[in-house]
């Protein structure tokens, strides 16, 4: 008797989980955007009041400053808070020195910027001997529909600094002007 009554719960379980099955498939079949006469596609787009979510720059064996368009400023060096960019933090990681033989580790400075305000931002990397540096500058929408990044290659000079400028707009980041050498 207690084989009968396993049995009714198995069968019983198994039309369930079939017809949640057929069910979501059925759902995403009908939900599917559907293509009008002449489109070749589906565009998705994002929401109406989608803004820019972050946008964070990381290079590899430099100091980062970025300077907002209302003049404060985030450094991965020592800054004033009251002049600091709002919604951002810096950060450096220095893997290798944790070993006992290590003598020197390239750094790895990164800048990140919550909900930034649209407008030019200007970004100085400093480096203490003459070595080439690929930068990487990444942002998205808080949607996350548009997402995007793009390297900048600087050629830092000893002891000096190169800035180039970057503009942000509510949804989207670009380069503004090519890289150049400012004096210290």
């Amino acid at each position: 008797m207690p084989d009968n009554r396993s049995q009714g719960i198995l069968q019983f379980i198994g039309l369930v989980a079939i017809s949640i099955g057929l069910g979501y498939a059925a759902w995403t079949v009908l939900s599917r955007p559907k293509l009008r006469p002449g489109q070749l596609r589906v565009e998705r787009v994002s929401p109406a009041n989608d803004s820019l979510g972050f946008v964070s720059m990381t290079a590899e064996g430099v100091d980062l400053d970025v300077v907002a368009p209302d003049g404060s400023r985030t450094s991965t060096r020592a800054v004033d808070a009251g002049s600091r960019i709002a919604g951002s933090e810096s950060s450096v990681d220095c893997p290798g020195f944790s070993n006992p033989d290590a003598k020197e580790s390239d750094c790895t400075a990164s800048v990140s910027i919550t909900a930034p305000s649209p407008g030019d931002y200007t970004v100085i990397a400093r480096s203490a001997a003459v070595r080439f540096v690929t930068l990487n500058v990444g942002w998205a929408t808080v949607s996350q529909a548009k997402r995007g990044a793009f390297d900048v290659r600087l050629q830092m000079a000893g002891s000096g600094a190169t800035s180039f400028s970057i503009i942000v707009s509510r949804n989207a980041v670009s380069l503004r002007s090519e890289p150049r050498t400012v004096s210290p």
